[in-house]
């Protein structure tokens, strides 16, 4: 073959690629227009076809016609509603939120142990494209004056934002919604002048103590004495004893709950029944429907994968169970249901209240192994409970408090902790065990063994794998749904 010949050849090859995708369907413009979702169009909908329409809402970008971005108030106050932009271009901002047009930008990458990185829907974000103020900022000072005042670390007070995967979602909620049926349970049922321990899944949330008269004795500030592990400890919070899985603080109970919360944050993109609530002259930004598509696409997508170890691994999987790791990155949770409910709205001590759409955990994408009781076997590493981790990762308010992290897949999420601080592993296991912090007997054992030991527990966790992050299915169903809509 001549080189003109091959040179062709080549030319074509590469082109191919390009003409086959001529032919994808483009996800923006499926449920848009008079076709968006309503809530109640999912009645009549097929469970893909709400996982489509949920996809669509994961990769969409986010115009400000459509409602992106928040009213550029003349004198910005760092409120929500009036969060201004850089240089009041009215777009992006960055710190303290208005930082990406989708949900794909912050969850892209499968796996960065490769170079390239793998990238696919609902990875991480590798804090390529994160956001700093994360709980409200109120100062950036990017000319480094604070140094003179003898504090150069801040200069910018929050904390950068390292986006986690998705993957396995829907698993990690039906645990975290049948702990808190149980914890409701045990409180409801704790007799009065008793001191009632309260335990869900075999993980401790400390206990509650009623008075005589039956209420629950609190301190000065309403939190429940004795109890401990959920975001929300008043105990006359309708929030009380919910386990919430979701965000680094473990504050958000549903996928749900966690897009509300995302949406607006990142994207100024609100459920709004109508209201205009960030002053942007736009209504109607997110339907019911369209927020519950979403939630549901989050929860059925792929799960983590879990190489069988051998060898070395197989010795690290034993010795991170001697050392006390397992303690709290337990390494599997059962539920009694294989049925994933979604709820609109939602009563938070109440998983079962008000559900709308019901997944089969056991059933592709997700394929949760199925349990002896009817339910599934959920191999997070993990415990849904919040934690003290010490004052060297404490947030710029001071608040040291975060839900365990799950180990699965992390072979292929650097960086890691809540902020990327972490570019390794052996960096995120030393950084959590400060003499103040829960972790610290656990990471101390590790400090302690032979660098054979630590080589072995690094195999082992190089075993914890994520998906491929594709959706086949819902690609193909693309297609029909785009010919039924005129498309």
């Amino acid at each position: 073959m001549t080189l003109r010949s091959i040179s062709i050849a080549c030319a074509f090859a590469l082109a191919t690629p390009l003409s086959a995708s001529a032919n994808d369907v483009d996800l923006n413009k499926l449920y848009s227009g008079t076709n968006r979702v309503q809530q109640a169009d999912l009645a009549t909908m097929s469970r893909d076809e709400i996982r489509l329409a949920g996809m669509r809402m994961f990769t969409k970008p986010f115009l400000t016609s459509e409602g992106f971005g928040d009213g550029n108030d003349t004198n910005p106050s760092g409120a929500q509603t009036e969060r201004g932009s850089i240089q009041g271009i009215g777009t992006f901002q960055r710190v303290g939120g208005l930082d990406g047009q989708t949900c794909l930008e912050c969850h892209s990458i499968i796996s960065r142990r490769t170079v390239p990185m793998k990238f696919g829907i609902g990875g991480v974000g590798g804090v390529n494209n994160s956001v700093i103020g994360a709980g409200g900022n109120t100062f950036v000072d990017l000319n480094l004056s604070l140094q003179s005042g003898g504090d150069s670390k801040k200069n910018i007070d929050g904390r950068v934002i390292n986006p986690p995967f998705i993957f396995g979602s829907g698993g990690v909620e039906q645990v975290s919604n049948e702990m808190t049926i149980e914890l409701q349970a045990q409180i409801a049922a704790a007799p009065a002048n008793t001191t009632t321990a309260l335990n869900a899944k075999g993980v401790s949330f400390g206990s509650i103590t009623k008075d005589a008269a039956g209420d629950i004795v609190v301190d000065g500030d309403g939190n429940a004495l004795g109890a401990e592990g959920t975001f929300d400890l008043r105990a006359e919070s309708p929030d009380f004893m919910v386990v919430a899985p979701f965000g680094r603080k473990g504050d958000a109970k549903t996928t749900r709950t966690f897009d509300v919360g995302a949406l607006s944050f990142h994207m100024g993109m609100a459920v709004d029944g109508g209201v205009d609530h960030d002053n942007d002259g736009v209504v109607h930004e997110i339907t019911e429907g369209e927020l519950s598509a979403l939630s549901v696409f989050v929860a059925t997508t792929q799960t983590p994968i879990a190489k069988h170890p051998h060898g070395k691994a197989l010795r690290g999987r034993q010795i991170i169970k001697d050392i006390g790791c397992t303690e709290c990155h337990i390494p599997k949770m059962e539920t009694n249901s294989k049925f994933l409910g979604f709820r609109s709205p939602e009563i938070a001590q109440d998983p079962t209240a008000n559900v709308h759409t019901t997944i089969d955990l056991t059933k592709k994408p997700m394929h949760f192994k199925r349990n002896h009781q009817g339910g599934v076997t959920v191999p997070l590493y993990a415990d849904l409970k919040r934690h003290y981790m010490g004052a060297d990762l404490a947030e710029f308010d001071g608040d040291s408090m975060f839900t365990t992290g799950r180990l699965w897949g992390v072979a292929d999420t650097a960086p890691y902790l809540h902020d990327g601080r972490a570019l390794t592993i052996i960096d995120a296991i030393k950084m959590h065990g400060q003499p103040d912090s829960e972790a610290f007997d656990a990471v101390n054992n590790f400090n302690g063994l032979s660098n054979s030991d630590q080589e072995a527990v690094l195999a082992f966790l190089d075993t914890l794998r994520t998906p491929n992050g594709t959706f086949k299915k819902l690609n193909r169903l693309a297609r029909k749904v785009a010919r039924q809509q005129g498309q």
